[in-house]
């Protein structure tokens, strides 16, 4: 059985299955990179892969709030004491109708009083709202033209800096970085509208020249990514941000491919250099490095054996302990050489042999281990996912039936 681990990188998420990892030695001694020229993956070795990358989108202008698209019962409610006041009216107007109908079956004609009370503190909320609107739609019609000038002014703007990160995507030239820069300054529009194009756009420029200059001249690439960053306006923070994007898609496509061994990661060495990345920058990656290099080697043949605290049948032994946590209590995960046991209030025993799937979701750093009983998947959070979902995989098929067993 093959597990699946799911990443979301910012160009897209991916998603690749792990088999039992090569030994170092059987590692290519090629430098190259698993990444091409569009920060698209490049297979250089056998496995399942899967990705669904992000078209570059331009952005779009948000749409002007007006009262025709306020719902009547949304401006009834509206906000603080008034709207209590209304809501209180109304309610003890129907109280009052409610009342004045009583009254009518009972005693007659004496009831329309408390009806016709219970009526004009249920329409006057409802008059004076629909009045306020009216007056707001009076005045949208009075701005309508301006507003229409704006947007209209707004989306030129908007093309004309598109256009302009189309060309520097294109050629990060010192004449588009310059038609950027002006565009850029044009803009009158919020930053959280046209950042996420600007971070694409640099993210592409950055994965370009990787491809044309090597890790070897990494510093030239953070140089250019920094310098189209100021070009396209990207704060500081986002800057460094898309240049640990670079290098995670770089990580994660090595890892997919199961290719980093010495050479490989002599260059991404040469990279981090560069782009004066450490550890501490990149603590996911540095942590799924570390869980895939402890696969090493390691087969259903030669897993270790592990003390746990549990209660074992005969013939189980314990073959990894961590800790968890389901969505409403903590838990311990054990694997035996005959099942995964989840420790908690309610223990969730489960053979490997029923065992369908596991899968790894990295940015929750959550194991979804799905079965035929329970039916529900199991999903539980755990200190070292991949290395956990690996020993399930490889405890899965284990063997101990006598030999010349037919």
């Amino acid at each position: 059985m093959t597990f699946y681990v799911q990443k979301s990188l910012a160009h897209g998420p991916i998603r690749f299955g792990v088999s039992p990892r090569q030994t170092p030695e059987e590692i290519d001694d090629d430098p190259a990179l698993s990444t091409g020229r569009s920060g698209e993956f490049l297979r250089r070795s056998t496995g399942f892969y899967f990705a669904d990358a992000r078209a570059i989108n331009a952005p779009t202008l948000p749409e002007s709030p007006t009262i025709a698209r306020t719902p009547f019962l949304t401006s009834l409610r509206g906000e603080g004491r008034r709207s209590l006041a209304y809501l209180a009216s109304m309610a003890v107007g129907a109280i009052f109708v409610l009342l004045g109908f009583a009254v009518l079956i009972r005693k007659g004609r004496a009831g329309w009083i408390e009806v016709i009370l219970g009526a004009i503190m249920i329409g006057v909320p409802i008059y004076l709202t629909a009045q306020k609107r009216r007056q707001i739609r009076m005045r949208e019609e009075k701005e309508r033209a301006e507003r229409e000038e704006r947007e209209r002014r707004h989306r030129e703007m908007l093309a004309a800096y598109v256009s302009a990160l189309q060309r520097l995507r294109e050629d990060p030239s010192e004449e588009n970085l310059d038609a950027a820069t002006r565009e850029r300054e044009a803009l009158e529009l919020p930053y959280e509208i046209w950042s996420p194009l600007a971070k694409r756009t640099v993210l592409q420029i950055g994965f370009e020249a990787l491809a044309r200059l090597t890790p070897a001249h990494a510093n030239q690439v953070s140089e250019l990514m920094s310098r189209a960053s100021e070009a396209v306006g990207l704060s500081a923070a986002d800057e460094v941000e898309t240049k640990l994007d670079l290098y995670r898609v770089l990580v994660w496509h090595l890892l997919a491919d199961d290719r980093l061994g010495d050479a490989q990661a002599e260059q991404l060495k040469m990279f981090r250099k560069g782009f004066d990345i450490w550890d501490r920058d990149a603590p996911v990656e540095t942590q799924a490095v570390e869980e895939f290099h402890m696969l090493r080697g390691v087969k259903t043949a030669n897993l270790s054996r592990k003390q746990c605290g549990i209660r074992l049948q005969f013939r189980e032994y314990c073959l990894h302990s961590t800790r968890g946590m389901l969505p409403h209590s903590a838990a311990s995960l054990f694997v035996t050489n005959r099942r995964v046991l989840i420790d908690t209030k309610k223990p969730i025993d489960i053979p490997l042999a029923q065992i369908d799937d596991v899968e790894v979701n990295i940015d929750e750093n959550l194991l979804t281990i799905r079965a035929a009983r329970p039916a529900k998947p199991v999903v539980i959070k755990v200190e070292q996912p991949i290395y956990t979902a690996a020993v399930i995989d490889l405890a899965t098929a284990i063997d101990e039936r006598p030999k010349g067993f037919a």
